[in-house]
């Protein structure tokens, strides 16, 4: 199941990524047209400076000595210029070419060319400048080309210190925003961890009804479910009152036919069909009220419930001297009816007590849910006798409304039916095999889980 805060923070956290990866993209570009604009218009200066210091003399171009820019006249230089004639070719270079030249590039007269990467013979990269030059002197026009070029590492290395510096700053900024991002999810989900808090304090039924100051987007949730359990409550408590109205109504009537006198030939036989209709009546209601399963129902202590059912049935069957051993914790929990508890537990104990030959084993424990968002937990109850046990053939159908394994024991056969209905109101399951004690017999074993 995924989490609602996780899957906006994912999005979000995706969003602000390309947010900013295209920043990232486009500042970078920004910066390297600005560092090649840098670069031309460096190269441009060079080239003008460089002019000033031309002269043209009997058709020879002739540059003065005091260059106006140190660089060009390093050996380990970056900067680099010549000056080329159309007919004469390389006419003069800088001392920091040595006994290299420029490759000639193409020019137009009185406009600069700039050529953002030029080939070396030792492969290093360049950016290159010329420069269409029309000298006028007394024999005429003296036309000339300057070409100035420069390392691009220079430029590189502004460009990846300015890469690494705007990266930097966007991780900072981009980690900032995310802890931004968390602390107003955090808050803009704070109502929905509020209500999932008291969802699980319901269930554990610390809790009755969720509070409704919450946001308008939540209080409508808040205020229906509220509705909801309400209803659910007024329902059950409705339908108790109205089978108890039905029960004690039909009591009477049933009492005045059983003590009617009735001849001799049907006396017997009358009163057993109204023993059998009282039965009836009382498993019908008995399965009409079962609650069943309750995803908020309020947890009941079900320890002094079950010793009290143990109590009386040892007084019942105090002829037998049964042994009856109940392992179970003073805090076990029974998230359902306290009537369920007690027909549930009462039906399959009484039978235990009918069978057994001397000893009766009760465990319940609470264990975790298979739903592991739940913060409720689940009932485990078995009962054991070292009675004569059950066929196998026998064990699939036994909990069959009607079924019995012998006639001469008192009852109808409906106490394991109304078990098993009970078991499928809570979604359960109810599990009939052979006892695990070896004392006396073979006996029977009756699990029973409750979600």
């Amino acid at each position: 199941m995924y989490s609602l805060r996780r899957r906006l923070l994912i999005i979000a956290t995706l969003l602000l990524l390309l947010f900013l990866g295209i920043m990232g993209v486009a500042l970078n570009r920004a910066f390297e047209k600005s560092v090649l604009s840098n670069a031309e218009d460096n190269l441009r200066n060079q080239i003008l400076l460089l002019i000033a210091n031309i002269e043209v003399v009997e058709d020879k171009v002739v540059v003065s000595a005091g260059l106006p820019e140190p660089r060009l006249g390093q050996m380990d230089s970056t900067l680099f210029a010549q000056v080329w004639v159309e007919n004469q070719g390389v006419v003069w270079t800088s001392p920091s070419l040595l006994d290299r030249q420029l490759p000639t590039l193409a020019n137009q007269l009185g406009q600069f060319a700039f050529y953002d990467h030029i080939d070396w013979p030792d492969n290093a990269s360049s950016y290159a400048t010329s420069l269409g030059v029309e000298w006028e002197t007394e024999q005429g026009d003296f036309p000339f080309t300057v070409q100035v070029a420069e390392y691009s590492a220079v430029y590189t290395k502004r460009l990846l210190r300015y890469q690494r510096q705007v990266g930097f700053w966007l991780l900072i900024f981009g980690g900032a925003l995310i802890g931004l991002l968390l602390a107003l999810l955090g808050w803009a989900l704070k109502p929905l961890h509020r209500v999932t808090k008291q969802v699980g304090e319901i269930e554990e039924g610390s809790r009755q009804r969720f509070d409704e100051d919450y946001p308008l987007e939540v209080s409508r949730l808040t205020k229906n479910l509220n509705q909801l359990l309400n209803f659910e409550e007024k329902r059950i408590v409705h339908q108790k009152e109205v089978l108890g109205n039905l029960a004690h109504s039909l009591k009477t009537p049933i009492a005045v036919l059983s003590g009617l006198k009735y001849s001799a030939e049907i006396d017997s036989e009358a009163k057993q069909q109204l023993g059998v209709m009282q039965t009836i009546i009382d498993y019908q209601l008995q399965s009409a009220s079962t609650v069943g399963r309750r995803r908020f129902a309020k947890p009941i202590e079900v320890y002094s419930q079950t010793k009290k059912i143990i109590n009386t049935l040892q007084k019942i069957h105090a002829e037998k001297n049964i042994k009856c051993e109940l392992f179970m914790s003073a805090d076990a929990l029974f998230y359902g009816d306290e009537g369920d508890w007690m027909e549930l537990c009462g039906n399959l104990l009484d039978n235990a007590f009918k069978w057994t030959r001397s000893q009766v084993v009760i465990t319940v424990e609470n264990v975790q849910l298979d739903d592991t968002d739940s913060r409720r937990q689940a009932l485990k109850l078995i009962i054991e006798d070292n009675g004569v046990g059950i066929e196998n053939d026998l064990k699939a159908t036994i909990a069959q409304r009607g079924v019995r394994l012998d006639s001469q024991t008192p009852g109808h056969g409906l106490g394991l039916h109304i078990v098993k209905g009970i078991v499928e109101a809570y979604n359960g399951d109810f599990v009939v095999g052979d006892a695990q004690i070896t004392e006396g017999g073979a006996g029977a074993r009756f699990s029973v889980y409750l979600n």
